[in-house]
């Protein structure tokens, strides 16, 4: 009898002993889970700012056809970060509607063939075949100016006469992105690698600059 308590004794503290060594074995992992879980770390995000930079005559009201107009324009990286860099040249024309003043219409204007971008840099800038060019010299730093884009415009000498007193803007519209292998094709390509020219070309050149 004395031996069965024995025993049943010492079953019991080892019993004891295991379900002790188990709480605290589980009590040292939740520990270092929660330790890790509530671990912070700071980070600065970077900034991916640009400015249009151009130099152009503000005081000039009238653009002759087939007279060149200075207007030389670059991009500056304003940010923290190199970006990628991508222009579109967005010229708009409006006109009269005939017999009704208070009305307008947007007459078409085609950029390369109505509209000129003389000195276009088509060693630095590539046009992309959907409205933009892109800047493939490098990847643009801080602080740092791209190339002239171009340096003057001019309007074509075949307009028609209903161009004639018509309303002439040119906006450019500038997009940047951070220079990530994916982030560029992600924002500007729907996330596809390029298969066709030019844009194809366009890919090579910026996928040797992305940083690592």
């Amino acid at each position: 009898m004395q031996k069965r308590q024995r025993r049943q004794l010492i079953y019991l503290i080892a019993l004891i002993g295991s379900i002790l060594l188990l709480v605290g074995g589980s009590y040292f992992v939740y520990a270092a889970m929660t330790a890790t879980d509530q671990k912070e770390n700071n980070f600065q995000i970077g900034q991916v700012e640009t400015k249009v930079e151009e130099v152009f005559d503000t005081s000039i009201t009238e653009i002759p056809k087939n007279q060149s107009v200075g207007k030389d324009v670059t991009v500056k990286n304003t940010g923290t970060i190199n970006q990628f860099v991508r222009v579109m040249v967005l010229p708009e024309v409006w006109t009269s509607v005939a017999g009704d003043v208070n009305n307008k219409q947007v007459l078409p204007l085609v950029v390369g063939t109505d509209l000129v971008l003389e000195n276009l840099n088509t060693n630095e800038w590539k046009d992309g075949g959907d409205g933009y060019y892109y800047y493939i010299k490098e990847a643009l730093a801080p602080k740092k100016f791209t190339t002239s884009l171009f340096t003057s415009i001019k309007l074509s000498n075949s307009l028609s006469d209903r161009y004639q007193d018509a309303e002439f803007t040119l906006s450019l519209k500038v997009e940047t992105i951070n220079c990530n292998e994916k982030a560029y094709r992600q924002a500007w390509w729907q996330g596809k690698t390029p298969t066709a020219q030019p844009l194809k070309a366009i890919d090579d050149a910026l996928k040797s600059k992305v940083d690592n």
